[in-house]
């Protein structure tokens, strides 16, 4: 398992509504959740995302409403993301007692993101078309929830049973049109090109956001 100690080095700012956006993807060290109805949670979307040496294994997380919640733990290395889109919706009566209606935080980049290393946990990930190269999906006896199962692409097992396997090349996972649900995501260093920040507002709660 990777250094996840390095991995979530953050920023360690607390997540006001729009006062977040400075320390979220605009430095090195990201680290972030952000609650929203349910467990909790924002949506990330992206055209593709590559990442090397996957490793994925079980975890629990915080949301808003749920403490130690099930969750899927994703590590990757040297990601690249094609038109990454950030979706986190608040609803402003559960921060204030005078603004009613409903805010979208939208953070896009039209170019190819690129991360070092990456550290997502997440209860929910789609894909149309997901390649994983040289899969490795094992369990073990562990008393420890994130040792007991784990899938790894690609796999370096220590031995093989019944066929004969290389360990596989990188990138170790490629997605498109990618749809993930997260409350977590770490990084030791980010580059978005064609950064753009919109926050619209929906006052009357139609799903319309008039403000924009």
């Amino acid at each position: 398992m990777y250094d996840t100690n390095l991995l979530a080095k953050s920023t360690g700012a607390s997540l006001g509504v729009v006062a977040l956006v400075g320390v979220l993807f605009l430095s090195t060290g990201t680290a972030f959740a952000m609650p929203v109805a349910g467990i909790g949670g924002f949506q990330i979307q992206a055209d593709s995302i590559e990442g090397d040496d996957l490793l994925l294994y079980p975890g629990l997380a915080d949301g808003s409403n749920e403490d130690d919640y099930p969750h899927s733990i994703v590590e990757l290395r040297n990601n690249e993301i094609e038109d990454l889109r950030l979706t986190k919706t608040l609803d402003l009566s559960d921060y204030s007692d005078s603004v009613d209606g409903r805010a979208r935080l939208v953070i896009e980049s039209g170019g190819t993101v690129t991360i070092d290393r990456l550290l997502l946990k997440t209860p929910k990930l789609s894909a149309d078309e997901a390649t994983f190269s040289g899969l490795e999906i094992s369990e073990s006896d562990s008393d420890t929830l994130e040792e007991s199962f784990s899938i790894r692409a690609p796999s370096d097992p220590p031995d093989t049973r019944q066929i004969e396997l290389d360990g596989g090349s990188n990138p170790g996972l490629e997605m498109t049109d990618a749809n993930i649900r997260a409350t977590y995501l770490a990084t030791d260093e980010i580059t978005l090109p064609d950064l753009e920040l919109k926050f619209q507002y929906d006052s009357d709660d139609d799903g319309d956001y008039e403000y924009t």
